[in-house]
């Protein structure tokens, strides 16, 4: 028996989905000003992602275990469609956008690029695929569970007074469990009725109490600064914005205000996100470089990047059908 999907997890995931090409897409207008607050405010996309995926993990009763053969098919599911849009976008590169395919750019690519490219996302992910079952086995043990609870979130309080880390990648994953244990902690109580706005209270708190150590430290408010690594200003940002989001969903469906042919298209979104990843990266950088893309304003720039992505997920959709069997030609 199949299990059913949780809808309120494909509708975030379908969101982040949508976010990630609107942050892409108005990336290249940001000299508006109200484009700058809408593309800075979007960014609470990663930890929408690392919710979705630690949420579906955290559910699982295998959770907790750690084996080979596990660990080779999830980092085989993660990295193989990396390298399928490495290899397209070196010969996008090469032969249709002729820019210049050195030797290191490739290798630099294969490696899953430096700081802050395409990769760092593939390289969060690997890290969560180790970090889930460690925290799920941490929690068994009442003591240390309490511990981390309590603790973890010392380490992303104490990157607001850090300097800018250049090497970032080697040691993000550490402010990143502290909101995989958010995630671990809001999927044990989600039910009860007190924690939604426990949560939303605690951690509202925390964004104007550390918005507010930044700006005594003339340090900048904008999200993507504050990012690599996360500090508890960028998550707890995140964090607000998805319990919200999770429990304003809920309340809909469970109130039959969300559509159903709505819900699908969040659906699709959600199935398809890591492949609608490299997709749409692929053309943005086709019509950033081929096309007067500036002529159709950010709103045209990002509804014709998604057009094209989810269009292109379709066709792939169907020829994978087509090659299985499943459906004539």
């Amino acid at each position: 028996m199949v299990k059913a999907r949780n809808t309120t997890i494909d509708f975030l995931r379908g969101l982040a989905v949508i976010l990630m090409i609107l942050i892409h897409a108005t990336a290249y207008f940001l000299d508006q000003k109200y484009v700058y607050i809408l593309w800075d405010y979007s960014h609470f996309v990663v930890p929408l992602f690392i919710f979705c995926s630690a949420y579906v993990a955290f559910q699982r009763k295998d959770a907790g275990s750690i084996s080979f053969t596990q660990i080779f098919k999830r980092l085989r599911r993660l990295l193989i469609p990396y390298y399928i849009f490495t290899i397209v976008l070196i010969l996008l590169f090469g032969f249709v956008l002729h820019k210049e395919v050195s030797y290191q750019f490739i290798l630099n690519w294969l490696l899953l690029g430096s700081e802050r490219d395409v990769g760092w996302l593939v390289v969060l992910f690997v890290y969560v695929i180790f970090l889930i079952p460690i925290i799920v086995r941490a929690a068994k043990f009442h003591l240390l569970r309490k511990f981390l609870m309590k603790t973890v979130w010392l380490i992303p309080i104490l990157l607001l007074f850090a300097p800018p880390i250049e090497s970032f990648r080697f040691m993000m994953w550490l402010p990143w469990t502290a909101f995989l244990i958010f995630v671990y902690w809001f999927t044990q109580e989600e039910e009860k009725r007190w924690f939604p706005w426990y949560a939303l209270v605690l951690f509202t708190i925390g964004f104007f109490l550390s918005r507010f150590i930044l700006i005594f430290n003339s340090h900048t408010l904008v999200f993507t600064e504050n990012k690599y690594p996360p500090n508890f200003y960028y998550l707890s940002y995140g964090t607000v914005l998805i319990t919200f989001l999770y429990y304003f969903h809920r309340f809909l469906t469970r109130k039959k205000l969300f559509t159903s042919w709505l819900q699908k298209w969040f659906d699709f979104l959600s199935r398809h996100s890591y492949s609608l990843f490299f997709i749409h990266f692929l053309y943005v950088y086709i019509l950033k470089d081929l096309t007067n893309y500036r002529s159709l304003e950010w709103w045209g720039f990002f509804g014709v990047i998604t057009m094209v992505s989810v269009f292109t997920q379709m066709v792939i959709n169907k020829a994978h059908l087509i090659v299985k069997g499943i459906i004539p030609k």
